[in-house]
């Protein structure tokens, strides 16, 4: 298991200055950020790769292709999601996400035949009433077990998910195929325009759901994960406003000792 942590600037200067230690920096598939991060250490690439949407063929197959060789990025991710218009179609609404979601994989598999592909889940909030299918957990379990996916489980988009299902986060979780976990994400949740945002410092109540994650892999409740991904900070308008190096100095040392890779010497 390797602690990632996105790619910023505040955290380079950690880095740089031997004050936090990561397994892997978590970069998008821009070259900007790509470069600086690999002068630093290991990279890999989360794709803004979105299934459900009609959009597939969008994609820049020469970019994502150059950037999993450069990098050595094991994994194809994807996000589950929806078209906005999904909403109206009713009770068949569900069969014909489920559809689209598997034409747009064959895609994915034709353009890359040899790379296995990860699913992750998407956060369903009012503001986007179609992932509320999107985000039904026997809908997601589904998906990847017929098509032989692995779990990008974000912890955060389950928190918010679960509190509109009505649901504890551990119930939702629970219905997840958690058998086929590779990757899971991890930060902070807190109120931003009203409504409960993620990739923000994790808050004192968000440690308690990462400490249960953790101690889920441990007793083998869970498969444990490949890679544990921090996705606080970054770069660009989104990101960088919200990312303090106060912050990850106090908190990565702290998921690094629950889920960063173990040697003698830190063992």
């Amino acid at each position: 298991m390797k602690l990632a942590v996105n790619y910023s600037t505040p955290l380079r200067k950690l880095i740089q200055a031997d004050e936090v230690r990561v397994d892997l920096l978590k970069c998008p598939e821009w070259d900007g950020i790509v470069a600086p991060a690999m002068a630093l250490g290991p990279v890999y690439i989360h794709f803004e790769i979105a299934l459900g949407r009609n959009i597939i063929h969008q994609l820049n197959f020469g970019l994502i292709r150059r950037m999993l060789r450069l990098t050595g990025t094991k994994y194809l991710n994807v996000h589950l999601s929806n078209l906005s218009h999904a909403v109206h179609e009713g009770k068949n609404a569900k069969k014909n996400l489920l559809r689209r979601w598997e034409s747009d994989l064959a895609v994915l598999r034709r353009e890359f035949p040899n790379k296995p592909i990860i699913a992750e889940n998407l956060p369903w909030h009012t503001f986007l009433p179609e992932l509320e299918i999107a985000a039904d957990p026997e809908l997601i379990s589904a998906f990847l077990t017929r098509n032989n996916l692995g779990l990008l489980l974000d912890l955060s988009h389950a928190q918010i998910s679960a509190e509109m299902f009505g649901i504890s986060c551990e119930k939702y979780i629970a219905r997840l195929p958690l058998k086929r976990l590779i990757e899971l994400h991890v930060t902070g949740i807190r109120q931003y325009g009203g409504y409960a945002t993620d990739h923000f410092e994790i808050q004192p109540e968000d440690w308690k759901v990462v400490e249960w994650a953790a101690s889920q892999t441990a007793c083998g409740a869970w498969k444990e994960p490949e890679i544990v991904a921090f996705e606080y900070g970054g770069v660009g308008d989104v990101f960088c406003w919200r990312t303090q190096e106060s912050a990850l100095l106090d908190q990565v040392p702290r998921l690094y000792q629950l889920f960063g890779e173990k040697t003698e010497a830190s063992a």
